[in-house]
């Protein structure tokens, strides 16, 4: 008799202690907001992603997407490199929330005079046509 009243409350606390451990795994899942990112799609294939809550600057220079500096722009490049029949170029900043292509080398330049895109456009993505380049926020 004695047995069965130990065995139901071990048996007891074992629950409570898997309740517990599964709360304390669930809760901060469920509390979590979702971060938003910068998606940049090229030809529809991801180049980057990056969160809009870090300042950034992107240089995509045809297929490739790297982390540059502020300060560098397409008139810091070579000329082979700004050189629009031979590599496709975009500048695209991240900050304060807020994303920008800032410049490009493709001759229409809509992308640049689109205004910036945030969480509260989040809908409105950035298109470059002529680089086939995509700039969206994402969850």
């Amino acid at each position: 008799m004695k047995n069965t009243k130990e065995l139901k409350v071990i048996i007891g606390i074992v629950l409570v202690v898997l309740f517990i451990a599964g709360l304390s795994y669930l809760i901060p899942k469920l509390l979590a907001k979702p971060s938003q990112k910068l998606r940049v799609l090229k030809n529809g294939e991801i180049l980057l992603e990056h969160d809009i809550k870090k300042d950034a600057k992107f240089m995509i220079l045809d297929q490739e997407a790297k982390e540059v500096p502020f300060e560098e722009s397409l008139s810091s490049l070579s000329d082979d490199e700004r050189n629009p029949a031979m590599h496709e170029v975009n500048f695209i900043e991240v900050k304060d929330g807020k994303v920008l292509c800032t410049e490009s080398n493709c001759n229409n330049q809509i992308c640049v005079h689109t205004p910036a895109i945030s969480k509260e456009n989040a809908d409105l993505p950035i298109v470059c046509l002529p680089h086939g380049l995509i700039l969206q926020i994402v969850n």
